[in-house]
Formats: C-alpha cells, structure tokens, sequence
C-alpha cells in the first residue's frame, strides 16, 4: 500500500483538526482490532483500515456509528497494485472524530451492494469508549 501517501493525508487531517478542534493524535486500528476494544480521548481521531478488494464488487459498508464519534467523509481506497490491474487487493480508510464522551459499537459489512439477501462475506465490529 501507499502508506507513506496515505500517513501524509492523516497528518494533513491532523493539522486541519488540531487547528479547529484540537486534535492530539489518530488511533489507528484494523482486521486484527476486530472483535475488540479501543479508548479514545477528546481530541483524537480513529482511523480503521480494512483489507478490500472492490474488484471482486465487495466493499465495506458502515452499520453503526457510535454517537460518541463522527464519520469524516467517506472511505478511501489504496492499493499498491499497478493501476487497472484487476484481482488485486488493498485497503479502505475511514476517519472518525470524538465529538463526546460515551461509548458504542463501530460495526461494518463487506457486501456485494446489489446482493440484498446475501449474507455479508465479512463483519467489523469494534467496541468504542470515549473518555
């Protein structure tokens, strides 16, 4: 992956938010934080990264935010394959700011869209608590 292009973004992110709102640093959690926990402060960012391959038309698709956090746009996609190369995987990321205390459950699926009554062929949930 592109993780020097991708950590510039975040750090961009950062500065904008630390100048606004007084953003202290991202958490960074992915697939091996799932089923867990994470404890955030006022002031920082989360930032969830999951394996995908939109090329197999399945992608994440977000469920549930805890009120306790905001979702920043919508995710990005990266992959350090060579572009239009068909088959190969990557990441998507998404950016969540604290905007209170509280906690709850971060929850997606990685759906096909136009497979209504399909089960999703994978699940993220990861439990939230802001201090």
């Amino acid at each position: 992956m592109k993780r020097g292009m991708s950590l510039g973004m975040v750090m961009v992110l950062c500065a904008v938010l630390a100048a606004s709102a007084g953003c202290d640093r991202a958490v960074r959690v992915g697939d091996d934080d799932n089923g867990g926990s994470v404890t955030l402060a006022a002031g920082e960012t989360l930032e969830l990264v999951l394996e995908s391959n939109p090329t197999t038309g399945y992608s994440w698709r977000v469920l549930d935010v805890p009120v306790c956090l905001e979702q920043q746009g919508d995710a990005e996609y990266d992959s350090d394959a060579p572009p239009g190369m068909m088959g190969a995987g990557g990441e998507e990321t998404w950016l969540f700011t604290v905007v209170e205390p509280g906690e709850g459950t971060l929850a997606l699926e990685y759906i096909r869209p136009w497979e209504e009554e399909s089960e999703p062929a994978g699940t993220f949930e990861i439990e939230v608590v802001v201090e």
